[in-house]
This record gives structure tokens, sequence and C-alpha cells, in this order.
């Protein structure tokens, strides 16, 4: 196994344990897996977002007021 595929298992082992936490109830793999895609969306989005910021940062883009 790599360690793409172990971080992968373990985001969604954390996924499961919070849906478990939050609801009460042993999630089903449906809602684990709507969760784990949410969730990489959201961490692709938020790093490339800082990413981006930086990038402009070194090449002067980026207007600081």
């Amino acid at each position: 196994m790599t360690m793409t595929e172990q971080r992968q298992r373990n985001l969604r082992a954390r996924v499961a344990l919070a849906l478990y936490s939050e609801y009460g109830h042993v999630p089903k793999e449906a809602e684990i897996d709507h969760v784990y895609h949410l969730t990489r969306v959201l961490y692709t989005a938020v790093l490339g977002t800082h990413y981006l910021r930086g990038q402009q940062k070194k090449s002067g883009q980026l207007v600081l007021f």
C-alpha cells in the first residue's frame, strides 16, 4: 500500500468517526463517500487559494493595501 492510499484510508476513517460522533449511528458507505469527496474538494479549494496567493505575491501581482 502506497502512502497516498494509506492517507486516503486514514481520512475516510476520520470522516466515519466524525459522522458517528455527530449523528450517533454508524454511517453508511454512501455517507462516508459523500463527506470524503466534499472534504477533498474543500481542501483542494483552500490549498489552491493559498498557493495561488503565494505565487501572486512572489511575482508582484498581488495588491497590498
